[in-house]
């Protein structure tokens, strides 16, 4: 750090319901000279009314606490002080619950069982205006966003059945109704059906809008059996 971030101290919230661990961190942050904690809350509800009355420039937030629990808590403080900046301290480690706290709008996320230097890396970057996520889950949010990208590309045909699916590639290889029902040996108006389905579900009225769709989306089938 420059030596102007050293002299800087900030002050900090300590929202924890573990008075050991919640006293272990006061030592430590303040022994760093990087921090002063103003205030000490044991739950959700204590948190919301410290920050109101100290307004510090960084909250660290335990999720889990009797009571209103931290989640709750950063939603409410965000919603009245949208330029809050809040760490929340977890021992989570899962995609869900990352998502979760991410959410509802905290601005770092640390693990109980991260470095001490990895909380103050964290405090730093938040008070910069920065975002911050712990080394170790940092590749579990990677790969929820890479998840969640891929469903949202493939997402527009999930909502068919395999049989509109299947009628749908066929009736893009130029197949008629009838050649249809023939080639899966069914009625000509159980295909109507099946199409006139997965034209109000895609909310297309007319070939050359399926062919477009198609296209644009970049849809691939199975080949024929």
């Amino acid at each position: 750090m420059t030596d102007t971030t050293e002299t800087k101290r900030y002050k900090v919230l300590l929202a924890e319901d573990h008075a050991l661990l919640r006293q272990s961190l006061k030592a430590y942050l303040e022994t760093q000279g990087l921090c002063q904690v103003v205030g000490e809350a044991q739950d959700g509800r204590e948190a919301m009314r410290m920050y109101r009355e100290l307004r510090p420039d960084i909250v660290l937030m335990d999720l889990s606490m009797p009571g209103v629990d931290g989640m709750v808590a950063v939603k409410a403080i965000k919603r009245d002080f949208p330029d809050a900046r809040i760490i929340a301290l977890t021992a989570h480690r899962s995609e869900d619950y990352l998502h979760a706290a991410l959410d509802s709008g905290v601005d770092g996320y640390v693990v109980k069982a991260a470095s001490a230097e990895d909380l103050l890396t964290a405090i730093h970057a938040v008070c910069q205006g920065k975002a911050y996520v712990s080394p170790e889950v940092s590749a579990t949010l990677i790969t929820g966003y890479l998840r969640s990208n891929r469903h949202e590309r493939n997402s527009p045909l999930e909502g068919l059945t395999s049989r509109e699916r299947h009628i749908l590639q066929l009736v893009l290889q130029g197949m008629k109704n009838k050649e249809i029902a023939d080639t899966l040996f069914l009625s000509t108006r159980t295909v109507e059906k099946h199409r006139a389905n997965f034209m109000k579900k895609l909310d297309l009225h007319n070939l050359h809008q399926v062919r477009e769709f198609v296209k644009a989306h970049g849809v691939e089938f199975e080949k024929n059996r």
